[in-house]
This record gives structure tokens, sequence and C-alpha cells, in this order.
């Protein structure tokens, strides 16, 4: 260790009479330095892999849908309409959507803005911006 000369009293500098010296390691800094590297590391790594907004929960998905999130190609019914399912929660992108007596459609890839029917009373639409998912059924089953 060595002695450091800290500041002085009386105008006098250098001299051990009124003057203030105290010891310290000259390691301490660099630990210092490298312990608030490591917190802004961990902090900046957190934020990344946090991002800057949380994640919608599953939880808001109809438990019909759930399965067929990321999933291009899979076919799912649904039960209860009309239903609006948020892209960012659960991305229905080509995944065939029916539901009982009015018919079906795939989910388009696509900007959105996008409105799909067919003459039995089944409507899908693709919302531009978003691309959430709004399902829904006119008229009688069957019929149109």
């Amino acid at each position: 260790m060595a002695d450091h000369l800290i500041g002085a009293r009386n105008g006098s500098t250098g001299t051990r009479r009124g003057a203030c010296y105290v010891r310290r390691d000259m390691k301490e800094p660099a630990r210092w330095l490298w312990a608030g590297t490591a917190a802004l590391a961990v902090m900046a790594v957190t934020m990344v892999a946090c991002g800057s907004s949380p994640q919608p929960s599953r939880s808001a998905v109809p438990p019909e849908f759930r399965a067929a999130c990321g999933h291009p190609g899979a076919h799912m019914t649904v039960q209860n309409v009309p239903v609006t399912i948020s892209h960012a929660a659960c991305d229905l992108t080509g995944v065939v959507i029916s539901c009982p007596g009015y018919g079906g459609a795939t989910v388009p890839r696509g900007s959105g803005g996008t409105g799909i029917g067919n003459s039995l009373g089944f409507i899908l639409t693709v919302h531009p911006g978003t691309l959430d998912v709004t399902v829904n059924a006119t008229g009688s089953p069957g019929n149109g």
C-alpha cells in the first residue's frame, strides 16, 4: 500500500505537519470500476432480454385458439363468435379457422386490411397495423 496526499491544511503541502494523509490500496478503484461495469452489463442484458414492453400473456387468448398460435396449417374450430385475437399474443397466420354451420377460411399473410367471407355467413377479418384477427358469423347456421 502507498501513502497518498489527499489534501492539506493551513497552506502547507507535502509536509507531514498540517497535511492529511490517507492510506489507500491503489487496486481499490479498479475493483469499483470492474463492479460498476459488471452491474451495467447485467442491466443491459436484462433490458434486452425483457424488451421495452412485456409480451402479452397467452392467458388472454381463448383456450380453443392456443394450440393453433404460431402453427400455420393448423385447423381449429371456434364455437363462440364474434371473437378478436391479438396478433401480439397469438399469431394465427396460415391457420384454418372454421365455425360449425358457417364454413371457414385460412388466415392470410400480409399487412392486414383483409376481410374474407362466404355465403354461409362466416367472416374473418385481419385488421391493418395490428394484424389482429376477428372471427364472426352472421345469419342462421348452414343457411347464410
